[in-house]
């Protein structure tokens, strides 16, 4: 009974049991492990490294990797025996010349001194003392400012790694002594090759697509993506999707692909009948919500760049779900699709009701298949100004919506151009009439324009229209002038035959700007408002003209 129960605390987790033991091994930081090898090559090793980067892409295994290279009985080696007493001292964790500190429970400035201290002692059995600090962004800035001597000119025996998940929290004068090299995620593609390699050596049988499932899931670490692999095998010994998912609550591509299609042609009873699924399964809808981002971003990158090699990082199962999609979908489609559920993931996270929150979303996003695209619009209105005939009623898109926008700007143009005017059967004799007739029928289309007709004083004669615009008035003429063609061709329609039409204007009469003021002072009305607010005259504009007489303000 005893010898079972030790022979089953003996069990090593995968993560440890396959954590790399030579440059060689480090997977996805290849530009790293050049760096390294070339350093070691031509001793030209530097006192302190940082190391920053997500967790579980090898900081802290790179660090050990570095110290059996320098500290290897064959060494300095780019590749350590694993063999030798100090080798083997490292690997299991018992080497008194390599000191791995925890910075997030030793952040305080006495710690440094302490390691301040040591530090002077040379090595015991290798070349080099190596202190890796995990976690280093979690010192105090005393704690950084009493290692700032020591990280600029250790003793020659003494070597730091500073491990970091995030380098922005460490001060400036400390990277600046270091050698900062940055680790990278580590392509699902990469992870999937890693952990099929491992399953053989394991005797671990999993699909495919749950290898996929399990590399996505672990986000670019290696690390996680061990632990879920190890947690997977105790759950079962034929490892599918279906186990992946019902463990990690992971929606399988199938599921992701099904609903974007739904939302894609607005298929809003399957967007219901999805979403039930899902929560019937247990599945935790905010997670499912992330997924779902992916893989429409996905969708829009691969819609956009067409070829999808060394731009998206995705499985085979992926890139043929994708690939189908994007066939039936525009760009604009995918897009606007993608920015309302981005806005709605916090609503969705943060919700009392997930389900409720997710529900409407997808619904809202699949109801953007029935609107109409704004290049179709577009080309619905009519080109010409001078011939407008009925347009079909076409479905506006959602209020607030970019099209909307759009749809609404090009509405206030045609509002700013005259509708085509009725003929009449019996021409009216009398132009005035005719005039008045034609600016009253504009009025019903355009009241702003037939306002403007009606300024000018109209001098009539029997076949010419001249419109006399007096002072202020006369910056509607522009506008008039344009529409020269379309009056002239109402008012000959009016009146039967080619009446011609001229714009002039006359030089404003009013008296300047101090002759109006001293009028206006002259004025006892405005005298005793002036006394009675204690105010003074800022600025006089004429009113215009009426009925031939002057008045002044």
């Amino acid at each position: 009974m005893e010898k079972d129960e030790r022979k089953s605390m003996s069990y090593l987790v995968l993560a440890r049991k396959w954590r790399p033991q030579t440059l060689d091994d480090l997977i996805g930081q290849e530009p790293i492990a050049r760096v390294l090898k070339n350093a070691i090559t031509q001793s030209k090793i530097v006192h302190a490294y940082v190391f920053s980067g997500p967790r579980g892409v090898g900081k802290t295994s790179t660090a050990r990797i570095l110290a059996k290279a320098l500290n290897c009985a064959e060494g300095p080696v780019t590749i350590p025996c694993g063999k030798c007493e100090s080798c083997t001292s490292i690997s299991d964790g018992s080497s008194m010349d390599v000191s791995e500190i925890d910075a997030a429970s030793n952040t305080g400035v006495d710690n440094i001194r302490d390691l301040n201290e040591k530090v002077r002692y040379a090595a015991t059995g290798g070349r080099y003392k190596i202190y890796i600090i995990d976690e280093a962004h979690m010192l105090s800035i005393s704690a950084f400012n009493a290692l700032l001597k020591t990280l600029e000119e250790p003793p020659p025996h003494v070597i730091f790694v500073l491990a970091t998940t995030e380098p922005k929290k460490i001060p400036a004068t400390v990277l600046s002594r270091c050698q900062h090299l940055p680790f990278r995620r580590i392509t699902s593609q990469k992870v999937k090759e890693r952990l099929r390699h491992i399953c053989t050596a394991e005797s671990i049988k999993i699909t495919d697509p749950a290898l996929e499932m399990i590399a996505r899931a672990a986000d670019g670490g290696m690390r996680d993506s061990l632990t879920i692999l190890d947690q997977i095998a105790s759950f079962s010994e034929d490892i599918t999707e279906t186990e992946v998912k019902d463990l990690l609550g992971i929606t399988d591509i199938q599921t992701l692909s099904g609903l974007t299609s739904a939302m894609l042609t607005g298929d809003t009873k399957k967007i219901v009948e999805l979403i039930s699924m899902l929560a019937d399964a247990g599945s935790d809808l905010k997670v499912f919500t992330k997924d779902l981002l992916q893989f429409i971003r996905d969708l829009l990158i691969a819609k956009i760049v067409g070829n999808t090699e060394g731009v998206l990082d995705l499985g085979e199962e992926d890139l043929s779900a994708i690939n189908t999609i994007k066939q039936s979908a525009s760009q604009e489609h995918i897009a606007l699709m993608l920015s309302d559920l981005i806005k709605a993931e916090p609503a969705v996270r943060n919700a009392l009701y997930p389900r409720i929150a997710l529900e409407m979303t997808l619904i809202k996003a699949g109801m953007l298949s029935k609107l109409s695209s704004v290049a179709d619009i577009l080309n619905a209105l009519p080109s010409s100004s001078e011939s407008r005939p009925a347009q079909k009623h076409i479905s506006a898109p959602a209020s607030g919506s970019a099209e909307t926008k759009i749809i609404a700007k090009k509405s206030d143009e045609k509002k700013n151009a005259p509708a085509p005017l009725k003929t009449q059967s019996q021409p009216i004799s009398d132009l005035n009439k005719a005039w008045q007739s034609v600016i009253n029928e504009i009025d019903q289309e355009d009241h702003f324009l037939a306002s403007q007709l009606r300024a000018p004083e109209a001098l009539l004669d029997n076949d010419a229209l001249t419109l006399v615009f007096n002072g202020g008035q006369s910056l509607y003429a522009d506008n008039i002038q344009q529409k020269m063609n379309l009056l002239a061709k109402s008012l000959k329609e009016k009146c039967g035959r080619s009446v011609s039409i001229n714009i002039s204007s006359k030089e404003s009469t009013s008296l300047s700007k101090k002759e109006l003021k001293e009028k206006a002072l002259e004025n006892p009305i405005i005298n005793e408002a002036l006394e009675l607010f204690e105010g003074r005259i800022v600025d006089v504009v004429p009113k215009q003209e009426n009925n031939n007489k002057n008045e002044e303000e």
